[in-house]
């Protein structure tokens, strides 16, 4: 080891230790820190480490926690970010439109299978062939939506009305896209004979006491104290904003049964065969894990828009919710930061994500340097070996944002650590294809596609056999 690389184990390692001096005490076994203290420590490191810009609310059934924004509100960094900001939750926004359609169905007025032509006999043929069911769990055979600045609910109802041909039978394949969300509201203003947006005010969003939450119905639509990050449209159904308090008093108003009958809800989180990913719900309320009892006991939600992204989860049997809101372009950092808030309800003890430590490494030294470190430090014995997931994410964050050889040598290094995970291979031979290396993205997707047809993960299957269809039409040009 050279003595530069002493010095970074050393810097870590003290770094450790004063951790966990500020989270024990050292005469005595009790915890001399709060909760809500060590949250605000971690919440320092990732903003320190990772250049974290947003928002942290974490809770429970009897009231908040923690509630606190770090960093900045506008692009030059000149407005200092507070709670009151609000953010697209992305994905996560398909909820509300979800709990509209289950509304109207528990109020007697649809059925999930009624098809999208009794209500919008305009649409094209295909409509005749999908149910309201197939526009929730993403059935349908509709392709996704094609984004671009200043799109709008009239452009996206053009995307819909050019399609001719559907890509798969209704019921009989999986593919997440947004045009459901964009008929959902149709839908919604067609039964409902309201626009989708009052609608959901009406109904979600004021019942649920999400006093600054709205949906952006026009390009003009411009509220203040919006943060910066989200990409220019008004597109009914995907286009909302709210602050992490809206978020935490929707979860809290939704598994209550303050919104729709929790019997649905329940129905809503079977798990989604079609998609091959068993622990996501059939509905879109995201991912769930069982306990010991095979109950969910935590469901975890994600969202994209485009450089602001959300994360929620709620754990049924502590009752904690966590709500993390970002504009800072590391979409990787939420799931980290998650997964420490909700160690350190259990634990004294303050760690570093070694994720957060690798990026902030390379941010001075670059990824081949970092990784070289980290590698030393791994065979000298240091715990820093981080989730499958978690240098997965920092892979394709780095793909978007930063340089694809970066990003081949942190998704490299993730297939060595899981060599058993086909979603390892997966994102590897993606980004190997995304950088024109196609004899190395073969050499990756297949033997991931042998682990994915042993796993049955019909989703993954699905994945690298496009990508091997792909290899082959791209080296044929050669």
């Amino acid at each position: 080891m050279t003595i530069n690389k002493q010095l970074v184990l050393a810097t870590f390692l003290i770094g450790y230790l004063m951790l966990l001096l500020f989270s024990c005490s050292t005469n005595t076994k009790k915890n001399t820190s709060t909760y809500a203290e060590r949250i605000d420590w971690i919440a320092k490191i990732a903003q320190e480490y990772v250049g974290f810009n947003g928002t942290i609310l974490v809770g429970n059934d009897t009231g908040i926690i923690y509630h606190k924004s770090l960093g900045f509100s506008d692009e030059d960094k000149h407005v200092t970010l507070t709670p009151a900001y609000r953010f697209s939750p992305g994905s996560i926004d398909k909820e509300f439109t979800t709990v509209a359609i289950m509304l109207l169905k528990q109020q007697g007025r649809i059925s999930y299978d009624d098809t999208l032509s009794k209500y919008l006999p305009d649409l094209p043929d295909w409509a005749n062939q999908i149910t309201i069911q197939h526009i929730l769990t993403h059935t349908s055979g509709l392709p996704d939506i094609k984004y671009g600045r200043n799109l709008t609910t009239d452009g996206a109802i053009q995307q819909l009305m050019s399609i001719e041909k559907l890509n798969y039978e209704p019921g009989q394949g999986f593919y997440y896209g947004n045009l459901h969300s964009v008929l959902r509201s149709m839908i919604i203003e067609k039964v409902s004979g309201q626009p989708q947006d009052v609608f959901i005010k009406e109904n979600i969003f004021i019942p649920a006491g999400m006093n600054q939450a709205f949906s952006k119905t026009s390009l003009e639509n411009n509220q203040p104290l919006v943060a910066y990050g989200s990409l220019p449209m008004a597109v009914a159904g995907i286009d909302m904003y709210l602050t992490a308090q809206d978020l935490y008093r929707w979860e809290k108003a939704l598994w209550n049964g303050d919104v729709v009958n929790l019997k649905s809800l329940k129905e809503a989180l079977a798990p989604h065969e079609l998609s091959g990913q068993l622990n996501r719900a059939t509905f879109d309320f995201g991912y769930f894990r069982k306990n010991g009892n095979e109950e969910i006991s935590e469901l975890f939600h994600d969202g994209t828009h485009p450089s602001h992204y959300a994360l929620q989860s709620i754990n049924f049997d502590t009752k904690l919710v966590i709500i993390l809101l970002s504009s800072d372009g590391k979409k990787s950092t939420l799931s980290s930061l998650n997964q420490s808030i909700r160690d350190l309800a259990d634990s004294s003890i303050v760690q570093v994500p070694s994720s957060w430590w690798l990026a902030h490494e390379a941010e001075s030294h670059g990824y081949p340097a970092a990784i070289e470190t980290y590698l030393s430090m791994i065979k000298s014995g240091e715990r820093v070996k981080t989730k499958e997931s978690v240098l997965n994410r920092m892979g394709y964050d780095l793909s978007n944002d930063s340089t694809i050889d970066d990003a081949l040598l942190l998704l490299k290094l993730n297939l060595e650590f899981y060599p058993n995970s086909a979603n390892a291979y997966d994102s590897y031979a993606e980004i190997l294809l995304e950088a024109g290396k196609y004899d190395e993205a073969k050499a990756v997707a297949e033997p991931g596609l042998k682990l994915a047809k042993q796993d049955g993960d019909n989703l993954l299957i699905r994945s690298l056999t496009t990508y091997l269809d792909k290899i082959d039409v791209e080296r044929s040009k050669n």
